[in-house]
Parts: C-alpha cells; structure tokens; sequence
C-alpha cells in the first residue's frame, strides 16, 4: 500500500463552520491520510495570547532535565500538563468549530477529551525518533488498521511550527498498515503557521524535528478518545487534565460532556 504523498490541507478562516456537504469528503480525507491541517482557524492575535499566557506559567520547564511532573518525550522535549484555567478554558480551543464538527464525526457522539497537555521543544533539541504516541490496541491480532478512529490529537502551535522553529514529521497512511518501525518513505515534514492547527491520528507514525531557534517551541496537544479508550502508556506521572471547580462552571454545558469523566470534586 502506498502512503499519500502529501498532508491534506482544509482552510476556513476565522473558525468558520466548514458547509455540512463538504464535511464527509474532509473526513474521507483525513481518514485516508491519518493526519490533516487546518489553516487560519485563530486570528494570530488569540494565539500570542495563549503564548503570553503560557510562557507566564509554565517558563519553569523550559531546562533540559526531568520534572516529577512532566514526562521526557525526547531530546530537550517534555510534556506538560496544562491547566484548564484562563484562556486555555476557552470553547474556541476544546471544541473549535472549525475543526470539532469532524472530529466528532470521526469519534462518534461518546467523545471525551482524554487529555490537554503542552509539548515544548527546546532550543538545540535533535531529531525525535519516529514513533507511535501509544501502542496500538490489537497489534497482535492485526485487525487495528481496519479499526475506526479511537484517538485524535490536535496540534496548535503557539509559535510557528517550521524548519527553524521544528515541526512534527509524518508518515501518511502509516496508520493503515501494522508495523514495528515506521515506513521507508521520507516523512512530511509540514509548516504549520501560527493560527492554524493539526489533527492526527494515534496510529500515525511520527517524529518532531529540531529545534533551531534560540527560543523554546510549545505546541498544545488536545487529544480527543472514544469514551471507552484511556492513555495508559503517557501519564504515570501527571493528570492528563487539570481543572478546578470555578473552572469546571465556566464551561458552557452543551461542551461538559467533553469533560465529565474528570469533573473536579465540588466543593
């Protein structure tokens, strides 16, 4: 089976609702490739403001060691769990109207947002070898790649995502064939501008590039799971979703179902 050759690109700007009718051919798409970008969802100035937002508080993992609260995920590269609180509590973000209309479409009405999270690559930080986010749930029996969609991970770089700044390299199609390493084929390895997000596949192999800046590159990830589907392999050491109750109550209720399986204890 050959892989597609490039990354589909879907644009609406502004967060437009993509029309119904074209809905179920980006989905085809996406389904066929694993992995699909969506160009001028944000207005660049909401994204400079989760950038502010972030580096004011999380600026503290931006050295190359471990954290007992953070997961090494690669060369000068760690995952950081991020509060739901502030801007980062926004509809706009977890249920984007661009982008949310497929994944549900791709999930089913069960789904949850299993985790929301940051991965900071740090100036200087080399290739990450290709790899799969999680094992996959049947390798042995071999039918995963006949398997719907179980988990989607959408990207939103916070500083553009490039050959300077480093980006994440895919193998399209990866996801359609059970293997032990990731195919021969050359990765893409895509920019993907600030205001503009990724949506991936669990099953897709891939890796980050480096790091040339001389700044740190965050990138917030939202992985989206069927209800029944949970990380077990990426969060021994960190909740994969952190909201206290005033936050909780902020959210619109036609979206808490997003967030019922961790609903903070109330007070």
């Amino acid at each position: 089976m050959s892989e597609p050759a490039e990354i589909p690109r879907v644009k609406a700007p502004g967060g437009a609702v993509i029309p119904e009718i074209l809905q179920d051919e980006v989905v085809r798409r996406f389904a066929e490739a694993g992995v699909m970008i969506f160009d001028a969802v944000w207005p660049a100035a909401v994204i400079s403001g989760l950038h502010d937002a972030y580096g004011a508080v999380y600026a503290n993992y931006h050295h190359d060691r471990e954290f007992a609260d953070a997961l090494a995920v690669g060369d000068k590269r760690t995952m950081i769990t991020i509060t739901v609180d502030g801007p980062f509590n926004d509809p706009g973000l977890y249920a984007n109207p661009t982008v949310f209309p497929l994944i549900s479409k791709l999930l089913g009405d069960d789904v949850i947002l299993g985790s929301f999270v940051s991965v900071t690559s740090l100036p200087g930080s080399l290739d990450q070898e290709a790899h799969l986010d999680m094992p996959l749930l049947f390798e042995a029996e071999r039918v995963s790649p006949e398997l719907p969609s179980y988990s989607l991970t959408l990207v939103i770089p916070l500083v553009d995502m490039n050959a300077m700044n480093g980006t994440t390299a895919f193998f399209p199609g990866s996801h359609r064939v059970i293997a032990d390493e990731p195919p021969g084929s050359e990765p893409v390895a895509p920019d993907v501008p600030v205001g503009s997000a990724l949506l991936f596949d669990a099953r897709v192999w891939h890796g980050g590039t480096p790091n040339r800046s001389a700044a740190p590159r965050p990138v917030l990830y939202n992985t989206y799971q069927r209800s029944w589907f949970r990380d077990t392999v990426n969060f021994l050491s960190q909740s994969p979703l952190v909201m206290d109750p005033a936050e909780w109550a902020r959210i619109p209720d036609q979206h808490r179902f997003l967030f019922d399986w961790a609903r903070p204890p109330q007070d």
